[in-house]
This record gives structure tokens, sequence and C-alpha cells, in this order.
């Protein structure tokens, strides 16, 4: 043994004496390892900037340690010199000029690479004229501020974009032909500018008739309705409404391609056509595979499987029916533990304009057998609602929910003769181990995410209200408000931070009425609170020799996420999450427990 760990140990110091010469590769002497490189005199600009549009480049470094290095190319090297004064020039500094490029060895085969740069003071507009804009007031207004000004700095982004601006203003106010010339007289040595635009105005137009070409069992009468949603034959002419178009009828959901172009103006009734082309996709969807759930305090196995049909019995009506079979492993905690077969069967129908051509109806049936911890449960479930399509990103849906429960062995259930099913108040407004919720619920939705899975920009936001009403001598009264905000930023390439909050109350309307273990929060689990287990963050009850999660009617958790990619689809996340869930009460101590932030759980991972 002693021999063996000998060996170890010196292989363990070879490896160790050896790693850093790997570290240190070496070139030539005309194509030296590149072990440094700056810019010196970028004082205007981050100099990282600059460098990142450059061929020549230091070291690669991952956790401050090098691990990726670039020869020294001559050439390269005397075309960076040339890239950085076009860089400079782009944004104003025309006399700006990288006089000299230094190579200072570094041993053998290693070398620093510098660039001087002299700035020199910028340019900037001394005077900005645009005509022709006063025949088109509107499209004056509309533009508003530009982005060149007189006594800014004169760069080509701004030049364009000024040009692009007033463009846009005069398209999206009924001028539809118009036009924008711009001239721009740059003097380096005097540091000024003079810039023209001219606009072209001509004749204001309005929406004319919608066209559908590659439709065939798609009435092309629902096409044109969408599409007229947001291009009214008869208002005037915005050319930014032509993505909105395009989104409005790709949501129907059965085309696979969908494009939206301006046909050609007519000059005698100045209107423009708007021509929508579309790809049909197949009607019919079958999906099929495994799912596998693995939380801290639950393990699920499940066989997935759904059927949707796009077109069922014509009319864009909408069918899907979706199932899903298993069995659920909830570990022994302080107590007994449960496993138990899980299945749930739904059926989702829809019918768009079914009211008028921006609400729809929507209706769905489920059956599910679950499993909790501390009880087992058959349900029932039906809702039926009125998807409102505001608008492509901004979604409002009333609806009306009904929900039985038939709960089954019941944690700690008395056998007393006329006592309650359980100890425990959540089960008490459950007569017979049967809960029922009926309810109205209104939600409002708004998505600007750039991607709704792959997340990297965009916010999140969205609230859902319920009144639960009574239904004969079965049911529970109160008030649910259950607000939440999604933010996400992207820092450089394959890094995101996330942020999420949400905060929710449960107000019953009368006093008697206790609620529901089915009506209440819980917090926990890998798409909560991570510091948890699945649904055990909230109040606790000690019931013998366990404690129970009770739930609660106050609820406040969210999470700080940086988010990583490494590579192809692997990432990473470092996160700190927060929650609380208050006690099932409707007292004002509730409400000050619950934002209290002395009370909040934190978690990091």
């Amino acid at each position: 043994m002693r021999r063996r760990a000998a060996a170890l140990t010196s292989a363990a110091l070879a490896l160790a004496f050896a790693l850093p010469g790997c570290r240190t590769p070496r070139g030539t002497d005309d194509q030296p390892v590149v072990t440094r490189f700056k810019l010196e005199g970028v004082k205007a600009f981050d100099p990282d900037e600059v460098v990142a549009k450059l061929a020549t480049q230091g070291p690669e470094s991952f956790a401050g340690i090098d691990r990726h290095w670039s020869r020294l190319d001559p050439d390269a090297l005397l075309v960076d010199r040339r890239r950085v004064e076009a860089w400079y020039r782009e944004r104003g500094y025309y006399q700006a000029v990288a006089d000299r490029a230094e190579v200072i060895p570094e041993g053998a085969g290693r070398a620093t690479v510098v660039i001087h740069v002299k700035e020199g003071p910028p340019v900037r507009v001394t005077r900005l004229t645009v005509t022709g804009l006063d025949e088109a007031p509107e499209a004056r207004r509309a533009a508003g501020k530009l982005p060149l000004a007189e006594g800014v700095v004169f760069t080509e982004q701004a030049y364009d974009d000024t040009r692009a601006r007033i463009l846009n203003a005069l398209r999206g106010a009924g001028w539809a032909l118009a036009e924008v010339t711009q001239a721009a007289q740059v003097l380096p040595e005097e540091g000024s500018a003079e810039v023209t635009y001219q606009v072209t105005a001509g004749q204001r137009y309005r929406f004319g008739r919608v066209f559908v070409a590659g439709s065939g069992a798609v009435p092309r009468a629902k096409v044109i309705e969408q599409a007229s949603i947001e291009a009214s034959p008869g208002d005037w002419y915005d050319e930014a409404l032509l993505a909105k178009v395009q989104a409005r009828v790709f949501e129907m959901g059965v085309f696979a391609g969908v494009r939206v172009a301006r046909g050609t103006p007519d000059p005698e009734r100045l209107t423009v056509p708007v021509v929508v082309t579309v790809r049909e996709a197949p009607f019919r969807t079958v999906r099929a595979g495994p799912g596998l759930g693995f939380q801290q305090s639950r393990w699920d196995a499940n066989a997935l499987a759904s059927w949707t049909h796009r077109n069922w019995l014509g009319g864009l009506r909408r069918l899907q029916v979706d199932g899903r079979a298993g069995y659920a492993w909830i570990p022994a905690q302080g107590g007994v533990g449960r496993d138990g077969t899980v299945l749930l069967l739904g059926a989702e129908f829809s019918q768009p304009g079914a009211i008028s051509r921006r609400i729809d109806l929507a209706t769905r049936v489920e059956v599910e057998k679950g499993l909790e911890r501390d009880y087992g449960f058959w349900s029932e479930r039906f809702k039926v609602g009125t998807p409102v399509r505001l608008l492509p990103r901004l979604t409002f849906v009333p609806s009306w929910n009904l929900e039985v429960y038939q709960l089954s062995d019941v944690a700690l259930a008395t056998t007393l003769p006329g006592s309650p099913a359980s100890t425990l108040p959540q089960f008490r407004s459950c007569p017979d181990q049967v809960c029922l919720l009926s309810y109205l619920e209104q939600r409002v939705a708004l998505d600007l995410r750039d991607d709704p899975v792959n997340t990297r920009r965009g916010a999140y936001l969205a609230l859902s209200v319920q009144e639960g009403l009574r239904v004969g001598g079965y049911g529970y009264t109160y008030l649910r408000f259950l607000p939440e905000a999604r933010a996400y930023w992207p820092f450089g390439a394959g890094t995101v931070l996330a942020l999420r909050a949400r905060a929710g109350a449960i107000v019953p309307i009368a006093e008697e009425d206790a609620p529901p273990v089915v009506a209440l929060f819980f917090s926990g689990g890998a798409n909560s609170m991570r510091g948890y287990g699945w649904q055990r963050l909230s109040p606790m009850q000690l019931e013998g020799t366990r404690w129970v999660a009770t739930g609660g009617n106050g609820l406040v958790d969210g999470s700080v996420e940086l988010r990583q990619h490494l590579a192809g689809n692997f990432g990473g996340v470092l996160f700190l999450d927060a929650g609380n869930v208050t006690q099932a009460s409707s007292g004002p101590g509730q409400w000050r427990d619950l934002l209290d932030p002395t009370r909040l759980q934190l978690a990091a991972g």
C-alpha cells in the first residue's frame, strides 16, 4: 500500500509540474504566440469593444486560466490598424489614426502586441436640414426627436437611423410611396458635418382589400377576418401593421408559413391592398413519449401521449386529447411514505370566433388520479372560457371552473363515529372527504419574451383573479389574487439574468368557511422554491411524530438566476430563491407575516 501511495504521489507531482509547461506555449520568431494584446490611447470608448472586431487576439481565459493562444499574423496586424481607424470613423472620429503597432518580445516565441491610437476630436453636426416633411404633419409628429441633431457627434449609424425614422413615420401615417434621400458634407479638419434629408411624401393612402394566396382547406374568409383586425380596409395605411397581420394569421395555428406584403397601390382609389401568402401545415399531430421527474420529496415515471386536430369538423375547430399514466413515489419524511399509480385524461375543444372575431370559445374536461403527501384523490374538472384576442402578445381569458375531488387515505383520519374526516383544519371543509371548488376566473397575460422556452430577453406579466362560489351545500366562497412577473436581460454571449416574482392571497368571504386543502397555497420543488422539497414550504402542524404541511392563503416567492450556456444544449444556472407561505387565516397578522422580509426563506444553488 505504501508503494502504491508513493507512486500516486509521484505521478501527481509530475502532473503538477507538467501542467504549467502545458500552459506556456511558444511560437516562432516570425509568428510568436500573442500572450497579451491591447490598445493604447483609447479613451472615448471601451477598448474591449474595439478589440472584439479585430483579427489579432490575446489568449482566451476560463476561470482565470489561459486556455487558448493564437499566433501573430503580421499581415492581419497591418489590416487591424485599418480596422481600428474604420471603427472610429463609423462613430464620428474621422481623424483617428492607429499610427503604429508594437510587438514586444517576452521570451522565445512569445510576444505582447500593442496598437497605439490617436483618437483626435469627433466630428459634430453643425447643420441639420429636413425639407418636405411639412407636407405630412402627422408623420412629422410621429417622427418625434430624431437620432441626429445639431451639436451631437455625427455617426454613420445615427445618419442612417434618422432617415429610417423619417421614412417609417411617413409610411406609418399613410404615405405609402414616400421617399427620403439623404446627403452629408463631412469636414474632418473642421470637425463639422452638414446633413440634409429631402422628403417626397406624395399621396396619402388607406388600407384596401385583403387577398389570400395558398389557402386550401382553411377558408379564406377566416384568414381575411383575422388580417382585417390589424389592417382594417379604410384605415390609414401603416406599414408597421403588416408584421402584426402576419403574427395574427400565424397564431391561427394551422399554417406552417405566413408571409404578408403590401400589394400594388391603387393611385385612383388611393388604397394599398394587403397580400397574405400562407402554407398550410398538417392538421393532425400525434405525440408520445416517456417522462421522468426527480425531486427531493417526489419521484415520478410517466408515459405521455396526445392527439391534436386543428381543423376538426372544419371552421378551424381545435380538438386535443391528452393523457398521462405512471407511478409516483413520495419518500418518507418523519413518517410513512406513499406510492401509487397516477393518471390524467383530458380533452380540450376550442372554436375561434365563436362569439365575435376577437372572442373564442374554449372548454376542457379532465379526470385525474393523483397522489399527495397527506392524501390520494380522484378529481373531475370542467372549464369553459371565452379567450379574448386583444393583441398578439396580450391575452385575456375569463372562465368558469368546476373542480370536484374525492379524497382517500387521508393522513391522520379520525376513526371515531361522527368525527370530522381528519383532525387537520384543511380537510374540515371537505364533508365525506369530498372537496368542491366552483369559481369564476379572469386571467390576463402580457408576453414580451423573445422565446417562451429558451428566453434571452423580454418580460412576462400575468394576473389571475378568482371568485369562489357555492354549488348546493358544497363549495368555498373566497377571492384569490395571484400576480406574476418575469424579466430577462442578456449579458454577452450565452449569459442571461432572469428574475421571477409572484405574490398570492386568498381572502375568505364568509368567516365560517374553512379553506379546503385543494384551494390553498403550497410552495417548494423544482418549479418554485428549490430549497424545499415538493410542497414542503408551508405552515406546518405537528401530528403525532410528524410535521404535516397545512397550506396557507398567503404566498410570496421569487428567484434571481444567472444562466450560462455551456456547450450544445447544455447550460448551467446559479440561483437565489426566496419564498414564504402564511397560515390559512384571515387575520391582519397573516398579511404582516407575508410581507415581512425577515420571514422569507432563502436558498441558493
